[in-house]
């Protein structure tokens, strides 16, 4: 503090103010120092120093260096009665100080709600906008020029319902009374949620400004709300999927608690809601399926390797039987959360079914084999005998041991011609029954068509010669090779050619022909006999289907529609009654790897059965 005279003169002051002004009090008094001196370049200490009436009061602030720091005053002098005045000073550093801080932390409070992506805006205690950020102008589409201008909320409101930017109300002005009340009754932070009419959804939080007034924040909701209706549907979709599964289905945690499951879980187990409510540890649903999976033995072992597979986190699939007979496939899957899938499926119909089919592969496997052998045997048992019929037949035809009457000699070649014929016969029905219980394996090879053919020709042209019939072969000589069983095709050509041969009258004709179509051969066996009228034509390929003129088993036709097939062919009839008969033949040119459909245990059983006689 400080006294002056009527004059202005420093006449008195007190130990703060010397002690300001780095003097004592007697040497300040004496040389008459002001807080800021006059012509030092700064303004007086009190602008009206010198100046003021009786009645003036002079209030000035000004920063001075105390101690070395700088220092702001609020000066103050009042006029005294005897014309003197009366004066004295206030440190307001710290009042500035925190005034400075607050305008900071209110300028760093701007900048966040600016770069804050939702739409914010602040209104006063008079309810006009004190604050906007750059989000809020661009949602409404407002001018930044009519916002900074701090309109009043009713203004606003009144703006956005022109431009149809918020939910349209049927009273409007209710509605806005409403919001202005706010400014006045609100206590705590209120949410909404706002549909505007361009199918936009905003997340309205109003709250309490703590300087008076309040501060609304407009966050766009619409893609999330979005999302979650996505998420949602197809959380539905996923849990009504797994409640229809007939798999049984079961999620347990990283913890080994019940995370998820669906009805046929409860089912299969003989559960209820009550055992699963609450998320109950694996243990205890293990402890109430024991009824399931006690089958007297260690049961603690075996409740912990159950227990194992669920908090190992391993995949694994197996089998497991029941107590009560029954047989599941469970299967454990890992999934990325850590959690674990447990699916059960009741497969025991399927293995009673696969183990019946096993039984019954078996019983067919092995009637399989006592059919080979019982071929065998029978194979064996008949070429021995006729082996013994041919060989003396032979022997007295060729009359080894003497001469023979005529007669006699008729005898021996019809006796050799029959012997060879039912040979002939039971090699056919051997063959038949060979590729019908799928044993028989084609030994495939390079074939020359042309040589095949000429071979073949030269076993049946002396038995067409002696029935009065020719024989043409139209087959150029480069016509190729195929692949495929070249004995078993010489069998097919050589029946159709007997065929042929015991249906054409004296005097007629035979034609073998060979052509190449793209990737097939073509071989057909053409004559001029009795033919086939179109109603037998369906039978002729029957094993025991039979020409009116000859009689026995016609087994023929039969054997080599097989041979055909067995190379991957097809065989094809061209006939009519009194015109003769075609047939065709179509063979690919090439084999696959595998034509045998018999096992390779069959495989030497097959060629016994095959083997020609000795």
């Amino acid at each position: 503090m400080w006294r002056r005279d009527g004059d202005r003169a420093l006449v008195d002051c007190n130990r703060a103010y010397a002690s300001a002004l780095d003097a004592t009090r007697e040497l300040a008094l004496l040389e008459g120092r002001e807080l800021t001196p006059i012509g030092s370049g700064q303004e007086p200490a009190i602008p009206c120093a010198g100046m003021a009436t009786d009645t003036d009061r002079c209030n000035a602030r000004r920063h001075v260096v105390i101690g070395g720091s700088r220092r702001l005053l609020d000066l103050t002098e009042l006029p005294c009665s005897d014309g003197g005045a009366i004066g004295f000073a206030l440190d307001r550093t710290d009042v500035e100080t925190v005034e400075t801080e607050l305008r900071r932390h209110v300028g760093a409070h701007a900048e966040v709600l600016e770069s804050i992506g939702a739409a914010i805006a602040i209104y006063g205690a008079d309810q006009r906008l004190k604050f906007f950020n750059a989000a809020f102008a661009v949602l409404w589409g407002l001018e930044a020029e009519w916002l900074a201008a701090a309109p009043s909320f009713g203004d606003v409101l009144e703006r956005l319902r022109e431009r149809r930017r918020i939910p349209e109300h049927a009273d409007f002005r209710a509605f806005k009374r409403e919001r202005l009340q706010l400014f006045t009754s609100l206590i705590h932070r209120q949410q909404e949620l706002l549909h505007l009419p361009d199918d936009r959804t905003l997340l309205l939080s109003i709250s309490p400004h703590p300087l008076g007034g309040l501060t609304f924040i407009y966050e766009n909701v619409t893609d999330r709300l979005a999302l979650e209706r996505s998420c949602n549907t197809l959380t539905q979709v996923r849990r009504a999927t797994l409640d229809n599964l007939f798999e049984a289905v079961a999620v347990y945690g990283s913890d080994g608690r019940l995370k998820l499951h669906n009805p046929a879980y409860l089912k299969i187990w003989g559960l209820s809601q009550d055992d699963v409510a609450g998320e109950p540890h694996i243990g205890e649903i293990v402890d109430k399926m024991r009824a399931f999976l006690d089958n007297g033995g260690n049961w603690a072992a075996m409740k912990q390797e159950v227990i194992a597979k669920v908090t190992t986190h391993a995949a694994t699939s197996s089998p497991l039987h029941r107590s009560d007979g029954s047989m599941l496939q469970v299967a454990t899957v890992p999934l990325p959360d850590g959690n674990v899938l447990l699916t059960y499926l009741d497969v025991t119909d399927t293995a009673r079914v696969e183990r019946a089919l096993r039984e019954r592969n078996e019983a067919l496997e092995t009637a399989g084999r006592l059919k080979s052998e019982f071929i065998a045997n029978v194979s064996h048992e008949l070429r021995t005998s006729l082996n013994a019929v041919i060989g003396f037949s032979e022997i007295l035809a060729n009359r080894y041991f003497g001469a023979l009457n005529p007669r006699q000699l008729d005898y021996s070649h019809s006796i050799l011609g029959s012997a060879r014929l039912l040979l002939r016969l039971i090699n056919d029905i051997l063959d038949l029954a060979t590729i019908e219980a799928g044993y028989m394996v084609l030994e495939t090879g390079r074939i020359d068509v042309f040589a095949m053919l000429e071979a073949v020709l030269s076993l049946t042209h002396e038995r067409a010669r002696s029935c009065d019939l020719e024989i043409d072969l139209r087959c150029p000589p480069e016509i190729g090779v195929i692949e495929g069983d070249e004995r078993r095709l010489k069998q097919a050509l050589f029946n159709l050619i007997s065929n042929a041969i015991k249906f054409t009258p004296p005097g007629g004709a035979i034609r073998v022909e060979a052509a190449r179509h793209e990737d097939e051969l073509l071989l057909t066996v053409a004559d001029t006999g009795v033919g086939i009228s179109p109603a037998d034509q369906a039978r002729v390929f029957e094993k025991v289907e039979r020409g009116v003129r000859q009689s026995g088993a016609g087994l023929g036709l039969s054997l080599v529609k097989s041979l055909i097939e067995l190379h991957g062919g097809t065989i094809v009839i061209e006939a009519a009654s009194g015109q003769g008969t075609r047939i065709t033949c179509r063979l690919p040119v090439t084999q696959p790897a595998s034509l045998a459909p018999g096992a390779s245990q069959f495989r030497a059983e097959a060629r016994a059965l095959t083997a020609p006689a000795s």
